[in-house]
C-alpha cells in the first residue's frame, strides 16, 4: 500500500505528501519494534539500519545535486527500509533506477526523432517505475500471500 500510494502520488503530483511517510513510517517502526521485542536476538534490526542507509544516501545525493534527486524518493527508500532487509531494498531501488533508465532514453530518443528537440532536462517521476520491482519482492518473500 505504502508503495502505490507514493507511487501514485509521484505521478500525478510529482510530490508525496508528508502524511504518507509519517503514518507508514510509523507502522513499520512499531512492527520492528514488536518483532525485535519478540525475536530478541534473531531480528536482523542491522539489515533495516543499513537498508535505511539507501535512503538516507539519496537524500545526500539529492542535497548535494541541488535536487536533481527528489527528497520524496529518499524519504520513500527510508521508510521502506524499515520494512524490506538491505538487499531487498536495494533490489527495489536498482531494478526501478534501471526501468526508470530505459524509459527516460526511449523518451529522449523518440523527443529528438518526432520534435528535433532535446528532452535532456525533462524531468521524470521514479517511483512509479519503483512498483514493478516492489511487487515482485513483496511476491517473492512472501508479503502478499
Amino acid at each position: 500500500m505504502f508503495l502505490l500510494i507514493a507511487a501514485s502520488q509521484d505521478l500525478c503530483k510529482k510530490r508525496i505528501k508528508v502524511w504518507v511517510f509519517a503514518i507508514f513510517g510509523a507502522i513499520a517502526l512499531a512492527a520492528d519494534l514488536y518483532l525485535w521485542s519478540r525475536a530478541g536476538k534473531g531480528f536482523l534490526w542491522q539489515s533495516h539500519l543499513w537498508s535505511c542507509g539507501v535512503g538516507m544516501c539519496l537524500l545526500l545525493l539529492g542535497r548535494i545535486c541541488g535536487g536533481s534527486i527528489g527528497e520524496g524518493d529518499g524519504a520513500f527508500f527510508l521508510v521502506s527500509g524499515l520494512m524490506l532487509e538491505f538487499w531487498q531494498n536495494l533490489t527495489v531501488f536498482c531494478m526501478g533506477v534501471m526501468l526508470c533508465g530505459f524509459y527516460s532514453l526511449c523518451l529522449f530518443v523518440w523527443s529528438r526523432i518526432r520534435t528535433g528537440r532535446n528532452a535532456g532536462k525533462r524531468t521524470v517521476p521514479f517511483l512509479p517505475f519503483a512498483v514493478l520491482p516492489g511487487v515482485w519482492v513483496a511476491v517473492e518473500n512472501g508479503f502478499l500471500r
